[in-house]
């Protein structure tokens, strides 16, 4: 659903949503040419879907308008991500989503979404190869998931092994620390983690090696692009080595904070989707450069 607003200046300059139709300035090029943003706890802070917030709604307009492309990075499987930007309202769509850590998505022309080059289809190659390989292993896990009380080992619908949901992330905290020391891990195996969610996974494949490839088929300098996330699954794009630009919101993890200032990015005092508009302006219009050396 796209919602077109007009926007208006206040005394200090800035742009603010106000009611109507779009009508909006001509804006110069901004320093961001690709925008990667996570989903939940980025754009929203609620996983059951939220309107996009006046000041977010203003920045994403204003950096698409200004030329950028704009991709929602998010560990969501398609079906999920489009529903949650369909509640999202915002004023732009958009070009590209990268869903479940790994997979390409553009618009097909025809009111839907197919695979971007071919990455899509080796990765789920890897992937089938990876889990075929995981039968002892993936019982090891499921013995172990069964003396934690509350946590969900989920499957496909294929009855393949896909991940894990804990009550709270005390819980898959200490569940991680014991996953670590199980015996038999293929060399391939990996899981991104985000809040309570944990997500089975080929090590090569993740929200950082996604974006990268997209990048790839665009032919997008890394100085050009701004990425922004909240949560563990976020870092791989967030050291500064895919995106020269990075940041998060305030209710980001402690580790996605670390990162972040690491890699020279910006970490707003505010959360969620006011966090990201923040940090979408300062770098759009100057104020804040992106990574030197990239």
């Amino acid at each position: 659903m796209v919602i077109h607003s007009t926007f208006r200046r206040n005394a200090a300059g800035n742009l603010w949503i106000a009611r109507g139709t779009v009508c909006m300035e001509s804006l110069p090029m901004s320093t961001i040419q690709l925008l990667s943003t996570d989903f939940d706890g980025t754009l929203t802070d609620t996983p059951h879907g939220q309107k996009c917030v006046p000041s977010l709604a203003v920045e994403l307009e204003s950096v698409v308008r200004q030329g950028a492309i704009w991709v929602v990075n998010t560990g969501r499987p398609l079906v999920s991500a489009l529903e949650g930007i369909e509640s999202l309202q915002a004023p732009v769509q958009p070009e590209y989503i990268l869903t479940s850590e790994r997979h390409i998505y553009k618009p097909d022309g025809l009111g839907g979404w197919h695979d971007y080059g071919e990455w899509n289809q080796v990765c789920r190659e890897h992937h089938d190869l990876l889990f075929k390989e995981c039968g002892h292993y993936f019982n090891e896990i499921e013995e172990l998931v069964g003396r934690y009380d509350g946590v969900i080992f989920q499957e496909s619908v294929d009855g393949v092994p896909s991940g894990l949901i804990a009550p709270n992330e005390g819980v898959l905290d200490e569940l991680i620390s014991e996953l670590k020391t199980l015996s038999g891990r293929p060399e391939d195996f990996h899981y991104q983690r985000s809040n309570i969610y944990l997500r089975f996974c080929h090590r090569r494949y993740d929200k950082g090696s996604s974006l990268a490839e997209l990048s790839r088929l665009l032919d997008m300098p890394t100085s050009d692009i701004l990425a922004i996330g909240d949560h563990q699954n976020d870092l791989a794009m967030l050291f500064g080595s895919v995106a020269a630009m990075v940041a998060c919101p305030a209710n980001a993890h402690p580790s996605v904070k670390e990162a972040v200032i690491q890699a020279g990015g910006h970490v707003s005092l505010l959360e969620a989707g006011e966090g990201t508009a923040e940090a979408i302006h300062l770098y759009r219009t100057g104020k804040k450069k992106p990574l030197k050396g990239q």
